[in-house]
């Protein structure tokens, strides 16, 4: 049994800077209040071939001194608060993002012309919109700056329940996105397993 890589500890009486961290310091308080660090230990972490460097140590008694004293406090809170204020920028960022990203997909309409299809011909019916639905995230792709992969699957995703609304409504049969999946039997079908049969 081969034995477990073992992790460096942390020596009694001493702080690293994850804990500092866990404790409510930020790097401009620790170079603010500690100022150079006390001494290091290994880093048992590697970036793939190569360790990384050595964990610095802080004196838990200066620390603990430190976090006694009302100008550090103050400090402290501050930072929480500007913490905070940075949170609730990305998070509102983040909705902003997803609301034009969600307005963008809403303006693609497909407009569907039903053609005499087997029920349950899912692909067959999809096919003749498979063009306009890329070229449409094509332009998309220009207009909208700094799309990241990750939103272009998000967008690609709004693009396809469009197309999928506008396929419903021509063909009942055809598997609306909005469905809710019921929980299931076990070896029975679920809703939203219709995207994974081959049905032609």
């Amino acid at each position: 049994m081969a034995r477990e890589r073992e992790v460096p500890l942390n020596p009694p009486g001493f702080l690293a800077t994850q804990d500092l961290k866990e404790r409510g310091w930020t790097p401009t308080l620790i170079r603010r209040f500690l100022g150079e660090h006390d001494r290091t230990r290994p880093n048992g972490l590697r970036m793939g071939r190569r360790r990384l460097p050595p964990v610095k140590l802080y004196e838990e008694a200066r620390v603990l001194d430190v976090e006694r004293d009302d100008t550090f406090l103050a400090a402290q809170a501050r930072a929480a608060d500007a913490r905070e204020r940075a949170e609730q920028t990305r998070a509102a960022r983040a909705l902003a993002r997803q609301d034009l990203l969600e307005r963008a997909a809403a303006e693609y309409v497909p407009v569907v012309h039903p053609e005499p299809l087997r029920k349950g011909a899912v692909r067959k019916a999809r096919e003749p919109y498979q063009g306009a639905l890329d070229a449409r995230m094509d332009t998309l792709r220009r207009e909208i700056p700094r799309l990241t992969a990750r939103e272009e699957d998000t967008l690609a995703g709004l693009l396809r329940a469009q197309l999928d609304r506008a396929l419903h409504a021509a063909y009942p049969w055809y598997p609306s996105p909005d469905a809710q999946a019921a929980p299931s039997r076990p070896g029975t079908a679920r809703p939203s397993d219709w995207r994974d049969w081959e049905w032609d």
